[in-house]
């Protein structure tokens, strides 16, 4: 169980994304872990998540809950040279798998998903496409 808000956004948004199956199955890059694993080779396709929550806010006069806002972003990145259908189709997964007012608990922190994600195509470098899909949240927590 972790400590601390951002903590517990993190881990249930990360937990929600795990429960999302692709075929084939698609490594995920989480932020501050080693990808690939020591002695591996990095994959072509693989989705990379990147956490960033933004400055608090207190929305009441006086002590109160603080607002929390901000967005996990993950990218699809593809090399396999299949074109760009497949990482759409991946991307859509994503989007649908964290719908609008989507809310998730944990350790007694309540986000919710305020906004439809999006995804928007990066042009292709070097051999590779990337498409990240943007989910943003909020939490109130005191």
């Amino acid at each position: 169980m972790p400590s601390g808000v951002e903590a517990n956004i993190f881990k249930a948004m990360i937990d929600r994304l795990l429960l999302l199956t692709f075929t084939p199955a698609q490594p995920i890059a989480a932020p501050n872990i080693p990808f690939p694993a020591a002695g591996q080779t990095k994959p072509k396709d693989y989705l990379e998540v990147t956490f960033l929550p933004n400055a608090t806010t207190t929305r009441t006069v006086g002590p109160g809950r603080q607002q929390h806002r901000g967005i996990m972003q993950v990218s699809v990145h593809y090399g396999s040279g299949t074109g760009i259908i497949i990482p759409l189709q991946r991307s859509d997964q994503i989007v649908a798998h964290f719908p609008k007012d989507l809310v998730l608990f944990e350790s007694g922190v309540r986000v919710k998903i305020y906004r439809k994600p999006y995804a928007i195509p990066m042009p292709p470098a070097n051999g590779s496409l990337m498409v990240p899909v943007t989910i943003q949240y909020e939490s109130f927590n005191a």
